[in-house]
């Protein structure tokens, strides 16, 4: 403990580096216990809360080649700090999460940069860009990995001789049925061997060409291990008469066959790894630069880096305060609950009963001011309609937000099973396939911002942000979905008439709801 806190003191620059450390999430709460909340709900993303821990152990590996370098603030951080606060304090005010975060750990190296000036902030470089591995981002990624593990599984079971027939993300052998869920895209894999990865590289190699292409490596080689490993589960299974790898030991071969692929992967890295130097930041000091006299050092590290600190964390409070100003007189306003009326959208559809709720599929909606459930039969068979109306965007209260979605992937029985983009004569919409057991929905969604449906999340948040600059907040989530009792093309079919006759007059619905607000 005593060598701790003589190290302590002989680098007075760990000081200010450890309080803005800790402080900027402090001051920025809301968008770390958001990050927070996701660490603790989803598997993915758990490791987020080793990165800090990670980070700060690898600046106290610097500190003899900080001891070298003297605390000046330089206000030329400003140019990049000021445009990124105010992109916080833009994404807070419309609740774009993501956008929150990566502007919240973009703040952190460039107030270091700000208060400690540009030697310090580029010696200690990589543990504050690794900061940015804490951020839950990846969530986008599971569609495209579903798809490619899909494609890479048949491919090898169709070259191991077995009959295979797919469907989709589902598909049929001898033996029985298996699907390709959320949970087996390998998203997981490649955001663990990401982050475990690029630390390695790091700490193994001095050349910047050698940690390019292991963190490449890192990146592949989990993506093709997804492959083998869900090829081998469905084998397994087939194999042993669907006795073997078909439940909890399904996960349980996937982490292991993974923790052994990372394990050969960082073996073979080793084979190349930089022993005859001590890991440094984009520059290092010389041996006769990695000690100053202790008193000059302790002096020069202190000097003028208060005021600075204190002003810019003065303006992180401000923003906030601003923040939540704002955001406090954007209440959701009280509405009639029988104003969204969807039971006559047209002629040609007319409104039943909807029969067996627990038998239906239905969407994941999150804290909407309104919503509104109606089945509909036409002549070519019978569809659901599910509105979400959101009047006022708020934290946990959103249209366009990951809470809302077609399933639940952590406790509902419905698993998505395929999802791509659909054009409806020129009107782009998300088509989804779910199951649950032997039963098949086809589902259309799309965001409805203004008069304007919109597939894109990303798109929509857009127009909601131009649209929020008028005072104008309100948006929907759409879904129209009907049973697979025919096949895709029908089914098809029947939701692409529904759409086109039936969401003008969902438009019209919301926007008299808007009207009355």
């Amino acid at each position: 403990m005593n060598r701790f806190l003589d190290e302590f003191r002989q680098t007075p620059q760990l000081l200010p580096l450890l309080a803005l450390l800790i402080f900027i999430p402090a001051v920025f709460w809301s968008t770390s216990a958001a990050m927070i909340d996701v660490w603790l709900v989803n598997e993915t993303f758990t490791h987020g809360f080793l990165i800090l821990p990670i980070s700060l152990w690898l600046i106290w590996q610097q500190r003899s080649h900080l001891r070298a370098l003297s605390c000046s603030s330089d206000l030329r951080a400003l140019v990049l700090l000021l445009p990124t606060l105010a992109l916080w304090l833009f994404a807070s005010l419309i609740d774009v999460v993501v956008v929150k975060e990566l502007s919240m750990v973009a703040s952190i190296p460039l107030t270091i940069w700000l208060v400690l000036g540009l030697p310090i902030t580029l010696a200690l470089l990589f543990p504050l860009c690794y900061l940015f591995f804490a951020i839950p981002l990846g969530q986008g990624l599971i569609p495209p990995m579903m798809e490619l593990t899909a494609d890479m599984t048949v491919w090898l079971i169709q070259h191991s001789g077995v009959p295979i027939f797919r469907d989709g993300l589902s598909f049929e052998l001898p033996s029985g049925s298996w699907a390709v869920v959320e949970e087996c895209s390998g998203v997981r894999y490649l955001i663990a061997s990401a982050a475990l990865g690029t630390i390695y590289a790091y700490i193994t190699y001095r050349s910047f060409t050698k940690r390019a292409v292991f963190v490449l490596a890192a990146l592949i080689v989990p993506i093709i291990a997804n492959g083998i490993r869900a090829y081998g589960i469905v084998m397994i299974g087939h194999l042993s008469g669907m006795k073997y790898a078909v439940g909890a030991d399904h996960l349980l071969y996937g982490w292991v066959f993974f923790g052994l692929i990372i394990f050969v992967l960082f073996w073979i890295g080793g084979l190349w790894a930089d022993y005859d130097a001590p890991a440094q930041g984009s520059t290092h000091a010389g041996p006769h630069e990695t000690r100053a006299d202790s008193g000059s050092t302790e002096i020069s590290a202190r000097r003028g880096w208060q005021v600075p600190a204190v002003a810019a964390l003065g303006l992180f409070l401000g923003l906030n305060l601003v923040s939540f100003t704002i955001k406090s007189d954007q209440s959701a306003p009280l509405l009639n609950p029988a104003s969204l009326d969807l039971s006559s959208p047209s002629v040609l559809w007319s409104a039943v009963d909807a029969g067996s709720e627990s038998e239906q599929w239905r969407p994941v909606f999150t804290n909407p001011d309104l919503s509104a459930r109606q089945r509909f039969e036409g002549k070519d068979g019978a569809v659901t309609v599910d509105v979400a109306y959101f009047a006022r965007q708020r934290e946990g209260a959103e249209a366009i937000s990951s809470l809302n979605r077609v399933t639940d992937p952590y406790e509902g029985e419905w698993k998505q099973t395929a999802q791509r983009e659909r054009s409806v004569e020129g009107s782009l919409v998300v088509e989804t396939e779910v199951s649950r057991s032997k039963n098949k929905t086809l589902v259309y969604s799309a965001y409805l911002v203004g008069d304007r449906y919109i597939a894109s999340a990303g798109t929509a948040k857009l127009l909601q942000a131009w649209r929020f600059l008028s005072g104008e907040q309100d948006a929907a989530w759409v879904t129209v979905s009907t049973e697979f009792d025919a096949p895709l093309e029908t089914v098809q079919a029947r939701l692409d008439t529904a759409w086109l006759q039936l969401s003008p007059r969902i438009a019209t619905s919301i926007a008299e709801l808007s009207a009355e607000d």
